[in-house]
């Protein structure tokens, strides 16, 4: 877990969002969960909470160029030991009368093995190397798709009914966007863009369940990765090494899951639970 713009920004971010929703929500939980731990970052770093940034006037804005996503195709992360998850997305594609998508085969990590992106931090976990593996074979496969605008999900992700998937519109995207980030209630902080689309600038967050990117923006993360390597899991490298947005509402969404999550693969993997999730 980290940030792009200094260690303490979900310190001060991650609170406020958090009051505002009130609640003992999932939602709250898993904010709870990742300010704890930004907040430590924080100590462990010596940092200091920043200044909450003032409200802005969106009519101010100057609008960056912004690209239409057309024509977006879908691409799937799912693991060769998870056949139920992957026919579970199948059903959710039928059921929401989206075109299917492609199957991107994840990783699981093996010492053995050598890998095009190294892992260049004892402390990131063997599964979460994986998942961050396995979304860069996701970029790869966007990047070499014969759409130009590819939705990247991870096999939990739950679509979100009345969200126009097939045939949009989707909002315009900054030119310099890595990715857009589908699952908006998982940010701490964010920032309007300008008043001709309503895509925000993502401060901080965590998640990558679902996310749009384009082929330029795919390009980007595969040679940022191959370059630097991974040393967070995925939704904490993207914050130090990509330009991150995110929709102003949730396009994607994800089951409720406690801490550690039962329902997680990934988690399983790292030995933090004993049964094997269907």
């Amino acid at each position: 877990f980290g940030g792009n713009n200094g260690n303490a920004v979900a310190a001060a971010a991650a609170t406020t969002t958090a009051t505002k929703e009130g609640g003992g929500s999932t939602e709250t939980h898993e904010k709870k969960k990742y300010t704890q731990r930004a907040n430590q970052q924080v100590v462990n770093r010596g940092g200091h909470g920043p200044e909450l940034e003032k409200d802005v006037d969106i009519n101010s804005l100057v609008c960056p160029e912004l690209l239409q996503p057309e024509n977006v195709g879908y691409l799937v992360i799912n693991l060769d030991r998870s056949p139920n998850r992957l026919q579970r997305m199948r059903d959710q594609f039928d059921e929401h009368d989206v075109p299917q998508f492609e199957r991107v085969r994840g990783v699981e990590y093996d010492p053995k093995e050598t890998y095009k992106v190294a892992k260049v931090s004892r402390g990131i976990k063997p599964a979460d190397y994986g998942t961050a593996l396995a979304h860069y074979e996701a970029w790869k496969a966007a990047y070499y798709s014969k759409h130009r605008w590819n939705v990247i999900l991870e096999d939990d992700a739950v679509l979100v009914r009345g969200i126009p998937y097939r045939d949009g519109p989707w909002p315009k995207v900054p030119r310099d966007a890595d990715l857009v980030l589908l699952r908006h209630k998982t940010m701490f902080k964010t920032e309007p863009v300008c008043n001709q689309t309503s895509i925000l600038k993502a401060r901080w967050g965590f998640g990558m369940v679902g996310y749009l990117v384009n082929r330029a923006g795919a390009k980007r993360m595969i040679q940022e990765a191959e370059k630097n390597g991974f040393r967070s899991p995925i939704d904490g490298h993207v914050w130090y090494h990509s330009k991150v947005f995110t929709m102003a509402e949730d396009w994607i969404t994800h089951a409720p899951c406690s801490s550690p999550c039962t329902e997680s693969i990934r988690t399983f993997l790292n030995g933090e639970i004993d049964e094997e999730p269907d």
